[in-house]
């Protein structure tokens, strides 16, 4: 549903992710959230704590944005793929909405409330937890791990594939992720495609040729193993997914 504004941004230039754009401004109103709280219990001026509350408000209202948004973007450059550290962000964001939206409504009806401080550092924390997730998300984990069995095809992988496909992504094509490709689901298919990439259309890919002087059929046959371990779901077991 969101893909067509996703291909208008796309068309514009812009490719990246929403996600990581706005779910700056909570994180950062949060922490000044707590830095005015702060400040009214040092200086016990009422101005401070108003201004914290105020901040927590904004924080809200970009959050009950940040959140959808970033689903649409797991939905987009993820494959909806259930990875562990998305599991966690999700409990953590579900978290830090019930801490903020908890703070927007006690302020409301009284400013002065010693529940107001604790949850603006509750949610601060939780803002950390969500920032060093998405960082795991983001940065760490590329060329996913697998038994010993796929370790040629990973390396392969490593070699050739990951600096577009991490994570099963398709920074090229966003709308055509590796995971779960309908070319993983015969090897003569798979090897057909990366001898000579073609979109659905029939038109070349921009992905390039990988002939047999880069990779073998040999090597291409672990690749494709390896391909089906770490990015189609229905082959992996449950504690891998």
């Amino acid at each position: 549903m969101s893909h067509w504004f996703y291909d208008f941004l796309a068309a514009l230039g812009y490719s990246h992710p929403l996600h990581p754009v706005l779910v700056h401004v909570p994180a950062g109103m949060s922490i000044g959230a707590l830095g005015f709280s702060i400040l009214a219990a040092l200086t016990k001026q009422a101005a401070f704590r108003a201004t914290a509350y105020h901040v927590a408000v904004f924080a809200l209202a970009f959050t009950l944005l940040a959140i959808p948004v970033g689903i649409f973007d797991w939905q987009r450059f993820y494959g909806g793929a259930w990875f562990f550290e998305i599991q966690i962000k999700a409990v953590l964001a579900a978290l830090y909405l019930l801490l903020i939206a908890s703070a927007a409504v006690i302020g409301r009806r009284c400013l002065e409330s010693k529940a107001l401080p604790v949850l603006y550092f509750a949610s601060v924390v939780t803002v950390a937890g969500l920032g060093f997730f998405g960082g795991q998300l983001v940065y760490h984990g590329f060329t996913p791990e697998a038994p010993v069995q796929f370790k040629i095809g990973r390396q392969v992988f490593d070699s050739h594939c990951s600096g577009c496909h991490r994570r099963g992504e398709n920074i090229l094509e966003p709308n055509m992720p590796l995971r779960n490709a309908p070319q993983l689901h015969d090897f003569a298919e798979f090897l057909a495609f990366i001898r000579n990439p073609r979109m659905p259309d029939g038109s070349p890919g921009v992905m390039p040729q990988f002939g047999s002087d880069r990779i073998s059929d040999l090597h291409a046959r672990e690749l494709f193993d390896y391909l089906n371990f770490a990015f189609v779901a229905s082959n992996r077991p449950a504690s891998a997914q």
